[in-house]
């Protein structure tokens, strides 16, 4: 796994408010050309991957069911660690996921300033 990258590689995008999105549900975002996933778990935890399922069938993983830190691939079901994108076993494949900033009651996700997300395989 590579090792994030410094936040000042990273420009932050307003994408909402917090009550903009619901616990456990995901909310698709578009910024600049990347399609990302953000999730607000239960605990009050902030995620976002790119919106793209890494299964066989493809599809976007906004409509995903989150279950503690894992997202359940809508298409596939696989499971998806929230936290780094990591498919579970029996499973393999990676997501990319993006970091996220509250400030006072806007969400913003970090894009790279290369274009890219983090890419943790």
């Amino acid at each position: 796994m590579s090792l994030p990258k410094p936040e000042q590689d990273y420009t932050y995008y307003r994408v909402g408010t917090v009550d903009d999105f619901m616990e456990r549900i995901g909310r698709k975002v578009m910024i600049e050309q990347s399609n990302v996933a953000v999730f607000k778990t239960s605990e009050g935890e902030w995620y976002a991957l790119e919106n793209k399922s890494p299964g066989p069938k493809g599809g976007t993983l906004a409509e995903g069911i989150v279950s503690g830190t894992v997202l359940y691939d809508p298409i596939c079901d696989w499971r998806i660690r929230l936290s780094d994108g990591q498919v579970l076993d029996p499973d393999t494949g990676q997501v990319r996921t993006y970091p996220v900033q509250i400030e006072g009651n806007d969400v913003r996700i970090g894009i790279p300033k290369d274009g890219g997300g983090k890419d943790n395989g």
